[in-house]
């Protein structure tokens, strides 16, 4: 008579980190991409709205002397970033979470984590080609230039400063439905623009309209870039500090949410 011994089951093995990350956020370009309305609202639009309302005031120059080009360009520049992350994470995961994609990734291996992590590279690359698009834009339109020092940390303070943005989009993706989602991100991206001085200069807007700027994180993020522009970085800690508040504000919320649509099964 034999005895049989049980054998220890083989280790379960993951994919290397880096590979798979890597895959995820070439999947999620291709998917930006291959969206038309997505590419053309995010890549198209500022640069249209550059066009119809910043060309005609790129060669004045503001009460403090400075070039009005650049501070224009910083102001579609920060709608550019906005419009990324109300649409690639308010409507995108909207219609992801209730078409089953997310209910299929928490049934796999995949640790959701990297699935946010690689949302979040696709939209900062994405986020700096439409940065780059606008630019160039600019310049052959309206001979708007930055010095490659500026330029540069302008960007990176613009892109930095974006994780707010990304963490409300995952909010409106998390707690809206696919079409509300998409309504929603509408109404904010606009709203919040023009209440942050984004298309408009503030002193030109109604004065409940002024007061209420300072607490939109798009303000802040504005102003990370303006001051990149004038080379007075002075008081951008106080704007970093709001940013970083909205970020941990946003990203709970977004937790939470993300957990009792887990817990619903969605």
């Amino acid at each position: 008579m034999t005895t049989l011994t049980p054998t220890a089951a083989a280790p379960t093995r993951r994919a290397p980190v880096p590979p798979l990350l890597a895959g995820l956020v070439l999947a999620e370009l291709r998917r930006l991409v291959r969206n038309p309305m997505f590419a053309i609202g995010t890549l198209g639009f500022p640069i249209m709205f550059f066009a119809l309302f910043g060309l005609p005031a790129v060669h004045q120059t503001t009460e403090s002397g400075a070039n009005a080009g650049q501070y224009i360009l910083v102001s579609f520049g920060t709608y550019s970033l906005l419009s990324v992350a109300m649409f690639s994470f308010g409507a995108a995961v909207a219609t992801e979470r209730m078409g089953g994609w997310l209910r299929l990734l928490r049934a796999s291996p995949l640790p959701a984590p990297l699935y946010l992590a690689a949302k979040i590279i696709a939209a900062l690359l994405f986020s700096a080609l439409s940065l780059s698009l606008l630019s160039l834009f600019a310049h052959l339109a309206g001979g708007v230039t930055f010095p490659a020092g500026t330029g540069l940390l302008t960007g990176l303070k613009l892109l930095l400063g974006m994780i707010p943005l990304i963490a409300l989009g995952l909010c409106i993706g998390f707690l809206a439905s696919p079409a509300s989602a998409s309504v929603l991100a509408n109404i904010l991206s606009v709203i919040v623009s023009f209440g942050s001085g984004l298309f408009v200069p503030l002193d030109q807007l109604p004065k409940f309209m002024q007061a209420l700027a300072p607490f939109l994180p798009s303000y802040h993020l504005a102003q990370l870039g303006w001051n990149a522009v004038s080379g007075q970085a002075r008081g951008d800690a106080v704007h970093w500090v709001w940013l970083a508040g909205y970020t941990l504000v946003f990203g709970l919320v977004a937790a939470w949410a993300y957990r009792r649509d887990e817990a619903r099964g969605q």
